[in-house]
């Protein structure tokens, strides 16, 4: 196309006037962009609680530590220290988990990948971390235009779907 405005700005004697860019694509938001429990509020409350926190914890290690902390707060008679780590923690998971599906639906929307798909892994109780993950890979730009059906095949099984 260019070089048809060219020969034909050519032609009339006119300065050809350089192409637009093409939009880049958003990036692609990756679990990276989740909030850290490390920096968290619920980990500075377990801390200050007497937790320990390991250099690379994972969030399971982090729930699980912080559980028991809870457990031993409350058998020590500290009963409102731990309700607090308790509904700190609660308070974290949502709302990683509510960002964590506005990741996805984004996503979903980039990869044009059917609303019904995602409503279907969301009622499902799918972990939208993994799901996230799944959905940032490299191999990811394969899903682009996928059925629900076929996309569930793909990666359902790999997110929990299907276990509420």
């Amino acid at each position: 196309m260019d070089h048809l405005r060219n020969a034909l700005s050519q032609a009339l004697g006119t300065t050809p006037t350089p192409a637009a860019p093409a939009p880049a694509a958003p990036p692609a938001a990756d679990v990276s962009a989740l909030p850290d429990p490390l920096k968290s509020e619920w980990i500075a409350l377990f801390r200050r609680l007497g937790g320990e926190v390991p250099k690379d914890a994972t969030m399971g290690q982090l729930t699980q530590r912080s559980d028991v902390r809870a457990r031993a707060l409350a058998d020590a008679g500290r009963k409102f220290d731990a309700a607090a780590l308790k509904k700190a923690r609660e308070d974290f998971e949502r709302d990683r988990e509510k960002k964590a599906w506005a990741l996805v639906k984004d996503r979903f929307e980039a990869l044009a990948l059917p609303e019904k798909a995602y409503r279907s892994f969301k009622q499902e109780g799918a972990d939208p971390v993994k799901l996230l993950a799944k959905l940032t890979t490299k191999r990811a730009e394969e899903l682009r235009g996928m059925g629900a059906a076929r996309l569930r095949e793909e990666i359902g099984a790999a997110v929990g779907a299907g276990k509420k």
